[in-house]
């Protein structure tokens, strides 16, 4: 039977019912309707913000090596700028699933970043 399918019942023509299906899979969705709360919305919010952790701390060690390989003591000036950038791209992640409706986009001064060309 079809999973929309939760109960088939035959009436007869003297007004006994009887019960010939039921699907015990729909009992979870059940249960959310009998008062427990549905965690599903905030379960995908807190996955979307520790993705956004882990890309911030990729994407911040990414660009401290691009600024190691340049050579010298550049990255010393290099990494206010890429920490500020690795932030922007996890906010991008985070604002994906807010559970309290949309995130408002945090403004940095540079925001002419080629990343944001690319459509992360």
């Amino acid at each position: 039977m079809d999973k929309l399918v939760r109960r088939v019942t035959v009436v007869g023509s003297s007004g006994d019912a009887k019960v010939v299906y039921r699907n015990d899979e729909g009992e979870e969705e059940d249960s959310a309707e009998a008062g427990e709360p549905n965690f599903k919305r905030l379960e995908r919010s807190v996955r979307h913000m520790l993705k956004a952790q882990v890309i911030a701390a990729q994407e911040a060690y990414e660009r401290h090596l691009e600024s190691v390989k340049k050579g010298g003591h550049y990255w010393m000036m290099d990494e206010p700028g890429n920490f500020m950038k690795a932030r922007r791209k996890a906010m991008k992640e985070m604002r994906k699933a807010s559970p309290f409706g949309s995130m408002p986009k945090m403004g940095f001064g540079g925001d002419d970043d080629e990343d944001d060309e690319k459509g992360d």
